[in-house]
C-alpha cells in the first residue's frame, strides 16, 4: 500500500524569517499523520532567511537527526559551544532528557534549508556526543547513500534504532529500486524535482509512505533529490 501526502498537505508556519513545513506535525491533531510513521517521530523542513534562526525544543529520549540540502547553518549546542553544517551534511545527537537547541543561518546573503528528523529509539538513548558527517554530491548521484543506520555500517551515522536513511542525486532518467525486507516499511520525501514512484508522479515537498510492498521502485522525471526512510 502507498500513501502519498502532497506537499500542499504539510502543516505550514511562519515566523519572521523562518518558514517551516511539517510532514509530521505533533502538534496538530487534525493532521492524519501526525503521529509520525513508525520509528520516524517528526519530519520537518526549515528555511531560514539571511540571518534567520529559530530555537527547536527536542523531547526527551530521542534520535535528532538533521540534514542540511541548502547553504549553511549553525547549531547552537545547549552547553555553550556551536558546530557549523554546510550542504550535504548530516548531523546527529541525542536527547536523554528534553533539550533545546538554536539553529541560525549566519549568511548575509544566502537563504538555507534544514531538515530535522526525530527518530524513536528502541530503547534508551546514551548521552553520546554529537557527530556530524559530509556526503558529497558525487557519491549520492544515481545511488542511495547511506546517512544513517543502527551499525554505522558504510561510514554512516549511529542511531539506536533499527533504521536506515538514505540520499540520492538523481539526473532525469535514473532509476532506483530499494527492496524492502519483510515487516518493514519506508518513507520517500521528494526534497526537489519530479519523481514517479510506480504510476504515481511526486514533486518537491511530497511524501509517500509504503507498507507491505516489496520494494521502493522510482524514475526522476526532472533533476531531483529525495531521502528514504527504510524503518521497521
Amino acid at each position: 500500500m502507498i500513501t502519498l501526502k502532497k506537499s500542499g498537505d504539510r502543516v505550514r508556519t511562519r515566523d519572521g524569517g523562518q518558514e517551516t513545513w511539517h510532514s509530521f506535525n505533533a502538534d496538530n491533531p487534525f493532521d492524519p499523520a501526525h503521529d509520525g510513521f513508525r520509528s520516524l517521530e517528526c519530519l520537518r523542513e526549515e528555511a531560514l532567511a539571511p540571518r534567520a534562526g529559530f530555537q527547536f525544543l527536542a523531547p526527551r529520549n530521542v534520535e535528532i537527526l538533521r540534514y542540511v540540502w541548502r547553504g549553511s547553518v549553525t547549531l547552537e549546542e545547549p552547553g555553550g559551544g556551536s558546530v557549523t553544517l554546510e550542504t550535504g551534511e548530516c548531523h546527529r545527537s541525542a536527547a536523554k532528557t528534553g533539550v533545546s537547541h538554536r539553529v541560525v543561518n549566519e549568511s548575509r546573503t544566502e537563504p538555507a534549508s534544514v531538515f530535522q528528523c526525530l527518530i524513536t529509539p528502541d530503547r534508551h538513548v546514551l548521552q553520546t556526543p554529537p557527530e556530524k558527517r559530509r556526503f558529497s554530491l558525487a557519491e549520492r548521484r544515481g545511488v542511495l547513500r547511506l546517512l544513517v543506520s543502527r551499525t554505522g555500517r558504510d561510514s554512516s551515522l549511529r542511531v539506536r534504532q533499527d533504521a536506515g536513511i538514505y540520499s540520492s542525486i538523481l539526473d532525469p532518467g535514473h532509476h532506483l529500486v530499494h527492496e524492502l525486507a519483510p515487516g518493514r516499511g519506508a518513507w520517500l520525501h521528494v526534497v526537489k524535482g519530479r519523481i514517479q514512484l510506480v504510476d504515481q508522479i511526486l514533486e518537491s515537498g511530497d511524501g509517500a509512505g509504503l507498507v507491505e510492498e516489496p520494494a521502493v521502485s522510482l524514475t526522476a522525471r526532472e533533476p531531483s533529490e529525495i531521502l528514504l526512510f527504510d524503518l521497521i
